[in-house]
């Protein structure tokens, strides 16, 4: 109990920095087919929090793509964070999109997943009324922020301390329980300067035109790491006994899924109404405005995994409990 309680916990830090491949592909959601045995019928429940997550795979929630006769896939997207968690402990979910720090501490207690591929790469924004210039503005100001202790917050110090700013002594940050208060805070003139993840991000400037987006942390991170597009800060996981059982659908389900995301950009209305329809708490105008910050791209795990090593070192350095105590070794990545 005390296990899935901390699972849970690490669960609901990490999915509060989510609550967020330019190349076309045909509109047909196009997957290869896959061989099952006639006596073989296998049920695949497939999961992903609201946010970023979801929208990364919208396009198969909603069209449903076929993997074969005898292989039943469901879709859910999950509101409760907790709920979730305890569902990926029990191994009721057998693919799911998880903070990557959250995939990191389910392999570190054991859990029967690996880590497929990584497809959110970073949803964070500094925001102001006014412009401001770099880093150096922000010393002295009072800043809103999410998540003390949690992914948010050190991504964010991190940036600070590399930029020279001591987020301790030269920033004031006031913690707020999650987005949609930054974002309530912000619009009501009660902080001049936030840190506010997409979507909701979106929903803000839309309600406060005046908004400026003062600082990009996901290119701010590039910066310090080599140039990589940014964090990989949410990565699909799939459980070990899928992949030993039924290696031709993980493939056909990992191009299924690099394709719907590939797909986004070039309908970003049509996902826009998918998100509507399905109730996932994205409105049409939030996906269409925020889709390009969202930063959605699907990377296998072996051409992600110096992106995700590097990530996960800087949340041990911080806050080594965030990944479960260690970092993972070589068996928590699917290599293809």
């Amino acid at each position: 109990m005390k296990r899935v309680i901390s699972m849970m916990l690490i669960f609901s830090f990490a999915f509060v920095i989510l609550s967020g491949c330019t190349s076309k592909v045909n509109n047909a959601l196009e997957t290869p087919a896959v061989n099952v045995k006639e006596t073989e019928n296998v049920s695949i429940q497939v999961a992903a929090p609201s946010g970023a997550p979801t929208l990364s795979m919208i396009r198969m929630f909603k069209e449903i793509p076929s993997f074969g006769d005898h292989i039943e896939v469901s879709y859910e997207s999950v509101k409760s964070p907790d709920l979730m968690a305890s569902r990926i402990l029990s191994g009721e979910i057998d693919v799911a999109v998880v903070p990557t720090n959250l995939a990191a501490a389910l392999f570190n207690k054991g859990a029967d997943y690996k880590l497929a591929a990584s497809s959110v790469w970073g949803v964070l924004y500094v925001v102001g009324n006014e412009k401001m210039d770099g880093w150096e503005a922000l010393r002295g100001k009072e800043i809103y922020t999410m998540g003390r202790g949690l992914t948010p917050d050190i991504v964010f110090r991190y940036l600070l301390s590399s930029n020279g700013i001591n987020p301790d002594t030269d920033v004031t940050l006031t913690y707020m329980g999650e987005a949609t208060e930054l974002a309530s805070a912000f619009i009501a003139g009660k902080s001049a300067v936030s840190v506010i993840p997409e979507p909701v991000l979106s929903n803000v400037m839309t309600k406060k035109e005046d908004t400026e987006i003062l600082l990009d942390l996901q290119e701010e991170w590039s910066k310090l790491n080599k140039g990589d597009s940014s964090y990989p800060q949410a990565s699909l996981i799939i459980k070990n006994e899928i992949i030993e059982k039924n290696p031709e659908f993980v493939e056909a389900f990992l191009q299924a899924y690099e394709n719907s995301i590939q797909w986004l950009y070039g309908n970003a209305e049509k996902a826009g109404e998918y998100n509507e329809e399905l109730q996932t708490g994205l409105t049409k105008g939030a996906v269409v405005k925020g889709l390009q910050r969202s930063n959605i791209e699907y990377r296998s795990a072996k051409a992600a995994r110096e992106a995700i090593e590097a990530y996960l070192k800087v949340l041990f350095e911080y806050s080594p409990e965030t990944i479960g105590g260690k970092l993972p070794d070589e068996g928590f990545y699917l290599e293809k």
